[in-house]
């Protein structure tokens, strides 16, 4: 299928391109520059669940923001306050800076989801949709393979220019405030976005979903997504080097690939999508990457954790825009927002009581036995979320004939 975008879709593509870019460096070096500020496991939980709780509490507020400033002016807006948040972290010297910092970031992020899916839903056809989706997330994934595979290298350049040490905290201070720079690379085509009419109200509350039942639906496998994710995911990093002694080059360039395979991943999806029908194509990709997970969380050899890892990650990951998009067109187009914000509040509500959690776990537990136990909370938390999508989403779509559901219609920005 020939599929062409707007220019207006274009800016937003190239804006999430540089965000990705960023967020790669960002999430590379947290830990490590976290434990150079002398916080340890449990400092680290809560400074990688604060931007996730900042994005829960703040979700539905932005998605009233959204509908009644419109999405382009919520995106600048969370564009600017992520600028400012990234800012404020690379510069801190203690924990009440860096949880300054991880708030507005997450006040930052809560604007630009809601925003940002509705965004695109309005600038795509029910035939483009998935199309859009996954060329937006391959985008942002492709974007962490350059965030990896650069950003490794730059304590390393730090230190041959400074004659410092790599690991020191003035190399990874460096390496988070250029994540700041490509940060504010990406306002240019936001700030070019036009602003559209917002969507037409429908006379009650702001807040109001029209379709309560279906929203349930669809957000509850996310939240058992979040409450796994934050378990691992955000010490990925440190579970890597810790367990096999590796340098930050070289993880970066591991995570790189990773980012690469689940940007490959992603562009094939609407080809899956043609094939299997959208919410089958989610089912067949989750429940295959679940062996993944375990070799992951398990296995004894890098070279395996690396092909789990790759593999994992592009399998789990490549069929968020295929979700999103089915969500986007069997919801009204009032309801996209709302749905947008009540999906980041569960997730990252999952997501940051799992993060500090897991740093309780890794502080009162040796190293080897903290990420077993965490793994495996991981691994039963995304088998809970397949099991939902199938009993909440799928059989009753395969009962009611419409799981090839076509867009509630709707316009706006």
């Amino acid at each position: 299928m020939n599929v062409r975008f707007s220019n207006q879709v274009w800016l937003f593509l190239a804006a999430s391109f540089s965000f990705g870019i960023s967020q790669a460096f960002a999430a590379l070096f947290l830990n490590f520059y976290l434990r150079e500020l002398g916080l340890g496991a449990e400092w680290q939980g809560v400074l990688n669940a604060l931007p996730a709780l900042t994005l829960a509490l703040l979700a539905l507020p932005a998605a009233g923001l959204a509908r009644r400033i419109g999405n382009v002016r919520a995106i600048a807006l969370g564009s600017v306050l992520g600028l400012v948040g990234a800012v404020v972290l690379a510069s801190a010297s203690g924990p009440l800076m860096a949880m300054l910092g991880a708030v507005v970031q997450g006040a930052g992020t809560a604007a630009l989801i809601v925003a940002g899916s509705p965004f695109m839903a309005a600038h795509s056809t029910p035939q483009s949709r998935v199309t859009l989706f996954s060329v937006q997330s391959a985008l942002m994934t492709g974007a962490g393979f350059l965030g990896n595979l650069l950003g490794g290298r730059v304590p390393e350049l730090y230190a041959a220019s400074t004659g410092g040490e790599p690991d020191g905290l003035g190399a990874l201070r460096t390496a988070l405030l250029v994540a700041a720079g490509l940060q504010a690379l990406g306002l240019i085509p936001v700030l070019s976005l036009r602003p559209g009419q917002p969507a037409p109200a429908s006379g009650g509350r702001t807040l109001a979903v029209e379709d309560r039942r279906t929203m349930t639906r669809l957000v509850t496998p996310n939240v058992l997504v979040g409450l796994g994710a934050g378990a691992t995911i955000p010490f990925l990093n440190v579970f890597i080097e810790g367990k096999f002694n590796i340098s930050y080059a070289s993880l970066g360039t591991l995570f790189a690939w990773a980012s690469l395979a689940t940007a490959a991943t992603a562009l094939i999806q609407p080809w899956v999508v043609r094939h299997l029908g959208p919410l089958r194509a989610v089912l067949v990709v989750q429940i295959s990457s679940l062996p993944f997970l375990a070799l992951l969380g398990f296995a004894p050899e890098l070279w395996i954790v690396t092909a789990a890892l790759f593999t994992r990650g592009a399998l789990m990951n490549a069929t968020g825009p295929v979700y999103s998009a089915h969500a986007m067109t069997v919801l009204s187009a009032r309801d996209r927002p709302l749905y947008s914000a009540v999906n980041v509040i569960g997730w990252n509500m999952g997501w940051a009581i799992s993060s500090i959690l897991a740093g309780v776990v890794r502080g009162a537990l040796p190293f080897g036995t903290a990420f077993n136990v965490l793994f495996g909370w991981t691994l039963t938390m995304y088998a809970g979320s397949v099991l939902a999508i199938y009993l909440g989403l799928y059989r009753p779509a395969r009962r009611a004939g419409t799981l090839e559901q076509k867009a509630a219609g709707g316009v706006g920005d």
